[in-house]
């Protein structure tokens, strides 16, 4: 099949209607967002990256579960979704496992895949009622003292955060929403998976909502080895041209999506860690340098304004008591209605945050 051309204008009006964003769908646990997972960092964004794509704000849904998920971050997920999700993250070997540890590879003895599965199978049987995070990486050092390495922030030896992170969802262990310091918990009735099924699910996935893109972009944004990508790229793709650049895919059932997207005539304040956000294309989704430097910060992103279709500006907020004040901070003077609906907008936000009165500031 010939590949097809399309513009920048096409490819954002195409994924801002797959991210669901007019808020056609009633229900969290329906959101499409949800088969690749939504962060939740800082804790509680999750829940208003929902808002931002629902009615009403979300009800409590108890088939949603709080996990280390892709990139050892922590990701909502269906319940129901878990256990394949879990096979598919399980590096395939060890350059796959080298991969996704980043910098903590090669500080541990043996082999890095080896030690994810040990790591694996060993929080399996530690975490099997709520824990404290610290207590878990305790009892975990004790159980794997080959695997602890110095950690200059803690001043001890214990097995590294990335290496707990990328063998959590394997050995089934979830987050406890709301807990400082952090609880891990098991989750119900788990078999541990024992042989990687690939990333073509997740790959696909990915490309549905931040297609088209490329290889190179899957890769980076699961931290998996590109040999691994490349080997479980899905067959069901359509090649696309984007602004004369080749390279880009997308599911084949997408194609009329993308040739004619609705158009995205609303404005949304997203979190920090909006899945929207998460695209490992920022040169598209946000050509200029300057307002990329302003939203994707070394530390403590601010929230993005996205307006018909473009990232128009970065906001932030500050609780007090019941109030919260948004901040919002354009890229460029914004027309009267689009400030309007900035205004609604911040009311959903302080709603989220559980906020009675809600100021918006210059």
């Amino acid at each position: 099949m010939a590949a097809i051309d399309v513009d920048r204008e096409q490819v954002l009006a195409y994924r801002v209607g797959a991210h669901q964003f007019d808020r056609s769908v009633a229900k969290a646990s329906q959101l499409a967002v949800l088969d690749l997972g939504v962060a939740d960092t800082p804790p509680g964004s999750a829940r208003q990256a929902l808002a931002a794509r629902l009615p009403a704000l979300p009800e409590p849904d108890d088939d949603l579960v709080t996990v280390w998920g892709a990139r050892g971050a922590p990701f909502v997920h269906r319940g129901e979704d878990l256990a394949g999700l879990a096979a598919a993250l399980l590096p395939r070997d060890e350059a796959d496992a080298k991969a996704r540890l980043g910098g903590s590879s090669g500080r541990v003895p043996g082999g890095d895949l080896d030690a994810v599965l040990a790591t694996a199978s060993a929080l399996h049987e530690l975490v099997s009622a709520p824990l404290s995070k610290g207590e878990a990486s305790t009892a975990l050092t004790a159980r794997l003292p080959h695997l602890a390495t110095y950690c200059r922030g803690c001043q001890v030896d214990h097995v590294s955060e990335q290496l707990v992170r990328i063998a959590g969802l394997p050995a089934g262990v979830r987050i406890e929403p709301g807990t400082t310091p952090l609880v891990l918990a098991p989750l119900d009735e788990w078999t541990p998976p024992t042989d990687p099924v690939g990333l073509a699910g997740p790959a696909r996935t990915y490309l549905r909502l931040h297609g088209p893109a490329t290889q190179s972009e899957v890769a980076a944004y699961f931290t998996a080895d590109k040999a691994a990508i490349r080997d479980s790229w899905p067959d069901d793709l359509i090649e696309v041209v984007v602004d004369g650049k080749k390279g880009y895919w997308l599911p084949a059932e997408a194609e009329p999506e993308l040739r004619a997207p609705a158009p995205p005539e609303f404005v949304r304040l997203l979190p920090p860690s909006d899945p929207y956000l998460q695209t490992r294309n920022r040169n598209l989704l946000v050509p200029e340098k300057a307002e990329q430097k302003a939203l994707w910060r070394p530390i403590s992103n601010p929230g993005a304004i996205l307006a018909d279709g473009e990232i128009v500006g970065a906001w932030r907020a500050r609780l007090s008591g019941k109030r919260l004040t948004v901040t919002p901070e354009a890229f460029r003077p914004l027309p009267p209605p689009v400030l309007a609906a900035i205004e609604d907008e911040a009311r959903v936000v302080a709603a989220v945050r559980g906020a009675s009165d809600v100021r918006v500031t210059a």
